[in-house]
C-alpha cells in the first residue's frame, strides 16, 4: 500500500545566507522537514501548508517552481511517498502549536542542516531546494 504525505522545506534568507528550518521529534528523535498525511479533498499544497502550520505555527508561503520527492519503504511494509514544496518563513518564528505534536526547532545554514538530516533522501531534497534557491531567488 502507498501512503502519501506532503510537507515543506522552510527557508529564510538573512544577510545573503539561506537558513533552513528543521524539526526534531521530542525527545531527540527524527530530524527532518514538516510533513504529514493528506486528508480527504486536500491538494498536495494544502496538505503541505496545513502540516507546516500544525507542526511549526508557520504560515507557509509556497514558492512556485520547486517540488521535491522522497520515496521509501516503512517498517510495516507499506511504501511512502513524500512531496515537498519550498516555503519562505521570513518574519515568522516557529513554536509549538497547541493541540498538535511538539517539536524542537533548528534553524541552520545549508551545511549544518545537511549534516543534521539522517536520511540521504532528505539530504537530496535539501540539496535540490538549495540549488533552486541559489539559482532562482538569490540572484
Amino acid at each position: 500500500m502507498l501512503e502519501l504525505s506532503c510537507g515543506t522545506v522552510p527557508f529564510k534568507i538573512k544577510d545573503n545566507t539561506v537558513y533552513y528550518l528543521l524539526i526534531e521529534g521530542k525527545p531527540f528523535g527524527y530530524v527532518g522537514f514538516p510533513k504529514g498525511h493528506m486528508e480527504a479533498g486536500e491538494t498536495e499544497e494544502e496538505t503541505a501548508i496545513r502540516e507546516t502550520y500544525e507542526e511549526t505555527s508557520i504560515t507557509a508561503n509556497i514558492i512556485d517552481g520547486f517540488k521535491g520527492h522522497t520515496h521509501y519503504r516503512l517498517s510495516n511494509g507499506n511504501e511512502k511517498k513524500v512531496v515537498y514544496f519550498l516555503c519562505d518563513f521570513s518574519g515568522q518564528t516557529p513554536k509549538h502549536n497547541e493541540s498538535f505534536e511538539d517539536f524542537y526547532y533548528h534553524i541552520k545554514p545549508f551545511d549544518k542542516a545537511y549534516s543534521a538530516l539522517r536520511f540521504e533522501s532528505d539530504r537530496a531534497v535539501l540539496k535540490a531546494a538549495d540549488e533552486y534557491i541559489r539559482k532562482n531567488i538569490l540572484k
